[in-house]
């Protein structure tokens, strides 16, 4: 059995190795009607991180993936941190001229995007980045392979001529493999983006410690049980810090099963609830909302459903009036917990849980992490005073990298000889440690 407790010793791949020593039969991962186990999730990644060594790749590289939720992006993401590379995770739908900014600027080589897009790219080869096509159909039955293909035709004339592009199959075709690991967990190992807590464009360095503690502290707001099988719906992206973390990697590093879908159906979610095989949603309002529109999401289809979480835009109370109310009337325990992150700290910093919940607040502080607010003199306020939000804890950023100016180089500020992040959000934190925004 694996103890969680460890978590904040590991990188993100030793996390995910573990789990599958320990449970190689037990579901890794479900995508287009197929599961696949953690002992053949285990071996595609050794062998991606075998070809990237091949292909010349070494600790602190940079490798850009911009993909949905698709096998491969796990593959390559776990095979980048399994020999200590950095994964620039970008949007899938993000336009070239800003992702040719973007890969520059991180001086990453290597790019993998949908074959769909390869056309979009491809000019990016003669400019020294090798630009990888990735079918979202390569481990998919032939059927939905050849409607793939035949619904985007015009998009992959290019393919007929197999000698003028680099494809993703080369790693699929690797026999060799390793099995050895970068175990620096606090080094940059994830780069994201945002606009930054000042509004600028940011690439945000992340680290297998900060990851890895916010999935020490969801464990016990997800309610987990040590050595259970659970399932989450893995449909936000990578790029995002909730999707990453939440709806990624916390159920691989706890032996649980991602329920793979790289564009949301309340259809299919539906199905995966009929099943009992969706314990956990984490998302959006907007994918709440479609949820609350389909006529089946209801009575005993709910019965397999734990928690739910909302974020990442502005939360309506009536979305969680209807969506818990839909729960009670179902009789089920599940409630819409809405909380509050930022990718300077991973994601979720604070959240209204079942246990613990405050109507018209962001939450508590998750258990290792540390909240206060401050004036614009940076003195520490007391409860109910109003100013900015600070955070605190192992979930912190590394920081920075590659700023066209200095402007957010001032985020960090100590107190008591701890760090934390000046989120540039404003509020208070309540008598009962409630954090509010104002």
């Amino acid at each position: 059995m694996i103890s969680y407790l460890n978590l904040d010793k590991q990188t993100l791949y030793e996390s995910v190795y573990n789990t599958a020593i320990t449970y190689p039969k037990r579901k890794a991962f479900y995508y287009k009607g197929k599961y696949y186990n953690y002992e053949y999730l285990l071996s595609k990644i050794n062998n991606f991180a075998y070809h990237f060594k091949k292909l010349g790749f070494k600790k602190d590289d940079v490798i850009t993936v911009c993909l949905p939720n698709i096998p491969e992006a796990l593959y390559l993401f776990y095979a980048i941190n399994q020999i200590g590379a950095i994964a620039n995770v970008i949007h899938p739908l993000m336009k070239e001229e800003q992702l040719e900014e973007i890969l520059k600027r991180c001086d990453s080589r290597i790019l993998f995007v949908l074959d769909t897009r390869y056309n979009e790219f491809k000019k990016l080869n003669n400019e020294g980045i090798k630009v990888y096509s990735v079918s979202p159909t390569h481990e998919c039955n032939f059927i939905l392979n050849f409607l793939y293909h035949r619904i985007n035709k015009k998009d992959l004339t290019y393919l007929k001529d197999k000698n003028s592009y680099y494809s993703i199959n080369e790693f699929y075709k690797e026999k060799e493999k390793i099995t050895e690991f970068d175990k620096d967990n606090k080094k940059d190992c994830v780069y994201l983006h945002s606009g930054g807590t000042t509004g600028n464009p940011k690439t945000i360095a992340l680290s297998s410690y900060a990851i890895n503690n916010v999935c020490l502290s969801c464990y016990e707001v997800l309610n987990f049980k040590e050595g259970e099988v659970t399932y989450v719906l893995s449909v936000l992206p990578m790029f995002h810090g909730f999707g990453l973390t939440i709806c990624m990697h916390i159920e691989l590093a706890y032996g649980g099963c991602d329920m793979l879908m790289p564009k949301f159906s309340s259809k299919e979610t539906i199905k995966f609830l009929k099943k009992g095989k969706l314990n956990f949603i984490v998302g959006v309002p907007i994918l709440f909302e479609g949820l609350l529109r389909n006529k089946d999401f209801k009575g005993k289809n709910l019965a397999s459903l734990r928690n739910c979480f909302v974020g990442g835009d502005f939360v309506s109370d009536s979305l969680l009036e209807r969506f818990n109310k839909r729960m009670e009337e179902a009789n089920s325990s599940c409630r819409l917990g809405v909380g509050y992150g930022l990718t300077e700290t991973v994601t979720v910093c604070s959240v209204n849980s079942i246990k613990e919940t405050k109507k018209g607040t962001v939450g508590k502080p998750l258990r290792n992490v540390k909240a206060g607010i401050i004036d614009e003199n940076n003195n520490l306020l007391k409860p109910n005073e109003k100013g900015e939000i600070i955070i605190g804890g192992p979930t912190l950023m590394n920081g920075y990298r590659h700023s066209v100016n200095s402007e957010g180089d001032n985020i960090f500020i100590d107190f008591d000889n701890e760090k934390y992040i000046k989120t540039g959000d404003y509020g208070y934190i309540d008598e009962e440690g409630y954090i509010n925004f104002e």
